[in-house]
């Protein structure tokens, strides 16, 4: 099957999943990303800018959200419909340990922001319990917003984090150094 037709499939179910705010993309996230070389993390990780480059364009997260996980919070922070608390336990495959994520972004295109937190609404720093991350390209906005999303920010997720034959978590902590969750800032959430 060519790259075209995979692409446009896995772009037809991303926003099939987002507009029903479906939970699991990670069988079509590993059958999209199957014919890429294991190398393909190292040579992502060697073309990344500093984080530095994309923080500086985001808002950071505030520190703690209401326990009720509203819809959206202050300064335009929207629930990411495939880390839902209202949907659990069936939503946040990609942070384990997360009980809700929200998104956000300053514009239509370029970097954005994921902030997750636990079952408590405590902001969670670490990758490794949950913790969202800072995107390259928002996951917000138009199907081909949603394409350069996938590019810059999942699929290299995948290369670095989802393969079995990696020396991880070596490999995604390279992912994390280039996607942090960012910061928090004690304010008001909702």
């Amino acid at each position: 099957m060519s790259l075209l037709i995979r692409l446009v499939t896995v772009c037809f179910i991303l926003v099939a999943q987002t507009a029903s705010g479906g939970s699991d993309e990670s069988d079509e996230a590993r059958w999209f990303v199957s014919p890429r070389s294991s190398s393909d993390c190292l040579a992502w990780y060697k073309q990344q800018p500093s984080p530095s480059v994309y923080l500086d364009k985001i808002l950071s997260a505030p520190c703690k959200v209401p326990k009720t996980f509203p819809r959206s919070l202050i300064d335009g922070w929207t629930v990411d419909p495939k880390c839902d608390a209202r949907k659990q336990p069936h939503t946040c495959h990609y942070h384990g340990g997360a009980w809700g994520c929200y998104r956000h972004s300053l514009k239509s295109t370029g970097p954005g922001a994921q902030a997750c937190y636990d079952k408590q609404g405590n902001w969670i720093a670490d990758p490794w319990k949950g913790a969202g991350t800072l995107d390259a390209e928002t996951a917000l906005g138009s199907l081909s917003q949603a394409l350069k999303h996938y590019k810059a920010d999942v699929a290299p997720y995948y290369d670095c984090c989802k393969r079995k034959n990696l020396p991880q978590p070596s490999t995604c902590n390279m992912y994390f150094e280039k996607r942090p969750p960012g910061i928090c800032i004690d304010k008001p959430a909702a």
